[in-house]
């Protein structure tokens, strides 16, 4: 799991696509244990572009872990990165994973949990 923490993005895109095969391969509840959690901790580093690999990680598992995975451990993560984190490209981004996982969610999830956070997306005063 150190692979999706590296300073070479290409090695974390590489990690990242891994992630995903073992899981459509092992199964999400394989997943769910040992890979995901090790995965969404780096939610919390200082550097934006491990956030942004997290967000990347969650764009590429979603269609294969299924609703259940996505509002329990992966929406609550991506709107917090999309209401506070400081940086523009990981807000961005944030928009980006929800544009994916939209799609997989059902039509009420989507207008309680999303569509508030991108309205709010919207009206942030940081243009960039």
């Amino acid at each position: 799991m150190s692979w999706v923490g590296d300073a070479v993005y290409s090695i974390r895109e590489a990690a990242t696509n891994n992630i995903k095969r073992l899981t459509e391969v092992f199964g999400v509840e394989w997943s769910r244990q040992p890979i995901i959690p090790k995965v969404l901790k780096y939610q919390d580093n200082s550097n934006y572009l491990y956030r942004m690999s997290v967000l990347f990680a969650i764009s590429a598992l979603a269609p294969v872990v299924g609703q259940e995975v996505i509002v329990q451990d992966f929406l609550p993560l991506v709107t917090k990165l999309a209401k506070t984190d400081t940086v523009p490209n990981i807000k961005f981004n944030a928009a980006k994973c929800f544009q994916t996982i939209i799609p997989l969610l059902e039509a009420q999830i989507v207008e309680k949990e999303i569509k508030p956070c991108l309205v709010d997306l919207g009206e942030d005063q940081d243009r960039d």
